[in-house]
């Protein structure tokens, strides 16, 4: 009789501790899953089941599935004109960048959320052909995917930025999730290229006092953006260029994306270039780097 009674307390303990340990292990992946961008939580597609047509028939399946594990969707969280970065500029002119100056004639084209197999090296081969810089703000899992592309954009003197790790909402994520993912960036980088960048660009460009004055603390340099070509919208190429075009001014930061979420097409963002760039050029505007255009380091 004491035997039984002693078997069923022991298994009423093991029970509990089980119970315990399967429910600390639930709470757990819940919060780890709520720091994560959507993309990094989200069914990778079938591989098997996808276009297979137009700019996916040179890539591996490799290449495809890569493309779905990192990186964040800009129309998640993406407003087009950040006001409150107008503000924030005036109280931290030392860190945030917005423009450059309104008397030289140049301008800086600027590429989030790459480097992207499909669209990176066609408008690097774009640039190339019109002779024009750029500076492409990466996110630091794609870049160590992709370290080819990451070292040609360097290679063909383009400036490269730290864009985070998985492209998160800093504004809601706030500043550990901020330093997190710009120094595992930061390692990504000078583990490619031997140096550490200095400018950053906040995901969707959500930023706050605390945000930017931690990216001060750390040493870099905080880019904006003068002139929103809403590519990340998938827009037709007339329709890209008509909003850069229409909005452009003497130093003008441009905002344009050579990566996104798997699914986005921006083949309209490399057809666009060839009309934006020589139209510029015809008016004698060069298109030159941010540290060109501003006067700062690019790197650490």
């Amino acid at each position: 009789m004491k035997s039984k009674l002693f078997f069923k307390k022991y298994f009423c303990y093991i029970s509990i501790i089980l119970s315990t340990v399967i429910l600390f292990t639930v709470l757990v992946s819940c919060k780890y899953q709520a720091q994560q961008s959507p993309l990094e939580t989200e069914e990778p597609p079938d591989i098997n089941n996808m276009p297979r047509a137009g700019q996916w028939i040179n890539l591996t399946d490799e290449e495809i599935e890569m493309m779905t594990l990192e990186g964040g969707a800009e129309v998640e969280g993406r407003k087009p004109h950040p006001i409150s970065n107008n503000l924030l500029q005036l109280k931290y002119p030392n860190t945030l960048v917005l423009r450059g100056s309104l008397t030289d004639k140049k301008v800086a084209l600027t590429f989030d959320d790459g480097p992207d197999p499909r669209y990176t090296p066609q408008i690097l081969d774009v640039l190339k052909q019109y002779n024009a810089k750029a500076t492409f703000f990466l996110i630091g899992a794609r870049a160590a995917a992709h370290r080819s592309i990451t070292e040609r954009i360097v290679k063909e003197g383009h400036v490269v930025g730290n864009h985070t790790f998985w492209h998160p909402n800093l504004v809601k994520e706030g500043v550990e999730r901020l330093e997190w993912g710009v120094k595992e960036t930061e390692n990504a980088l000078n583990e490619i290229l031997g140096y550490r960048p200095s400018l950053f660009r906040a995901p969707y460009g959500g930023l706050n006092e605390e945000l930017v004055e931690k990216l001060g603390e750390m040493g870099y340099s905080a880019i904006g953006w003068s002139v929103d070509s809403l590519d990340w919208m998938q827009l037709s190429p007339e329709q890209i260029e008509k909003n850069v075009l229409s909005n452009i001014h003497l130093g003008a930061i441009i905002l344009m994306h050579d990566g996104g979420h798997w699914t986005m097409d921006l083949l309209g963002t490399v057809q666009s270039l060839h009309k934006i760039i020589p139209a510029l050029q015809r008016d004698g505007v060069e298109f030159v780097t941010i540290p060109e255009l501003i006067n700062i380091r690019d790197r650490m």
